[in-house]
């Protein structure tokens, strides 16, 4: 019998969705049915049912409310593609209810709302994987291989991470319901202009609604990377500003356009990332990290590259560049080769089921495997959703604190003072 999907969200990143489950359908990999999607705005639901019906041959249910979804539709798990306030409470509902959850991330809004999830999944039995598809590409795969394996670079040592941009902050995803309170807003005007946010970008640059701006966003990926490629991060020191005004602005009352972080691993790895998506003029752009013998460069060419390491999209396959002490240069083509050539049949097929390369298709197809009982547990459950998590949150607390902060500290609960009004939003604390 084919597992019955709930698509819980219409918003952008469901689209996302949507189509990695098309892409494992083309695969022969379509043993799951989409029969409800649900979200407050009807249209937005509306329309991705219409979608699914064209890519999956079958027009799901459609519901405005979650509860509703829970009474009535007879479905196993669901993938949840909300605005990030918005994923305790529905995810803990749908466990209790008996349903399977795959969130998007991050995969709470706070670690408090993380570990209500976390305690769900184990007194209910349910399965809880928090959807991060970048460290399921080849890329971020072979980087690792690169890293832990291969030798080529030696032992990682340190890394290096600048960007440099006048683009405009990140936001594409999730559709919400719940306006938020002007003055709860970091900013309702697009950056660089007098126009309003569109309404799909809003819950974005509230912070009681996304829980951060871009360092909690897209930089979720980053810090779920960084933990991938090499373990746990001990303490952060962090400077964070807006400039978009053309003058600094105290961190905490408006969100971030510019970062500087310094990362001390507990394995004694070091490595800095300083971006601004505000810096008018010359933009430059470098990530790479070295070990003892050479260094690993990403050169790919894709927007917002400082968040999305090693980043294979759709249209473009990642790039990078690798250069020993010796003399030998590999590009990612190369690696690629390599790594895979190290790879069983059987390997092959758990990191890239039926040669899927994206990592939307490769995390839900993980996520249905789990529930047929051919793989044990998540890559990214809850708790290492947290953990990564805890890393954002860290880099704010040094960014509003001015102190050097160790994640244990934010993971355990002892350091919050950013999260705190959120969990008193949210009835948290």
């Amino acid at each position: 019998m084919p597992i019955r999907l709930a698509l819980i969200g219409c918003g952008r990143i469901s689209r996302r969705h949507v189509l990695a489950m098309q892409d494992l359908r083309e695969r022969g990999r379509g043993d799951f049915v989409v029969r409800a999607v649900c979200d407050a705005n009807e249209q937005a639901a509306s329309e991705r049912a219409d979608m699914l019906e064209e890519l999956l041959g079958e027009r799901p249910a459609v519901y405005s409310t979650h509860q509703e979804l829970l009474a009535q539709a007879q479905v196993d798990a669901a993938d949840l593609c909300l605005p990030h306030g918005l994923h305790h409470g529905i995810a803990v509902d749908c466990m209790e209810a008996g349903l399977h959850v795959l969130c998007e991330k991050p995969l709470g809004i706070t670690i408090r709302a993380c570990r209500l999830m976390i305690e769900a999944a184990e007194r209910t039995g349910r399965v809880l994987s928090t959807a991060a598809p970048h460290r399921r590409q080849p890329g971020q795969r072979t980087a690792k291989w690169v890293f832990d394996e291969s030798g080529l670079i030696g032992a990682p040592l340190s890394f290096f991470h600048q960007f440099r941009s006048s683009a405009v902050l990140p936001g594409a995803s999730g559709t919400s319901s719940n306006q938020p309170n002007p003055s709860q807003l970091w900013g309702q005007q697009a950056q660089g202009s007098n126009e309003p946010l569109p309404e799909h970008k809003r819950w974005r640059r509230d912070r009681l609604m996304s829980g951060g701006g871009p360092v909690l966003d897209s930089g979720f990926h980053y810090c779920d990377s960084l933990r991938y490629f090499f373990g746990e991060v001990d303490k952060v020191y962090a400077v964070l500003q807006s400039v978009k005004s053309g003058a600094p602005e105290t961190f905490g009352d408006t969100p971030e356009d510019t970062v500087f972080v310094t990362f001390t691993f507990k394995n004694g790895i070091s490595g800095t990332w300083a971006w601004s998506l505000a810096a008018p003029g010359e933009e430059a752009y470098d990530v790479t990290f070295y070990g003892s013998r050479g260094s690993l460069r990403d050169t790919t060419a894709a927007p917002f590259s400082i968040f999305h390491l090693f980043q294979r999209t759709p249209h473009k396959l990642e790039t990078a560049r690798l250069e020993s002490a010796d003399g030998n240069v590999y590009d990612m083509r190369q690696l690629e080769a390599m790594h895979r050539a190290t790879l069983s049949q059987k390997e092959e097929e758990f990191l890239y089921p039926g040669g899927a390369t994206d990592g939307f298709s490769i995390e839900i197809w993980e996520f249905l495997e789990i529930l047929r009982g051919n793989r044990e547990a998540p890559e990214i459950d809850g708790r290492e959703g947290m953990r990564s998590l805890a890393l954002g949150d860290a880099i704010y607390e040094s960014g509003l604190t001015g102190e050097v902060v160790h994640v244990d500290e934010v993971l355990n609960g002892s350091r919050s003072a950013f999260q705190d009004p959120i969990d008193e939003h949210w009835g948290l604390s």
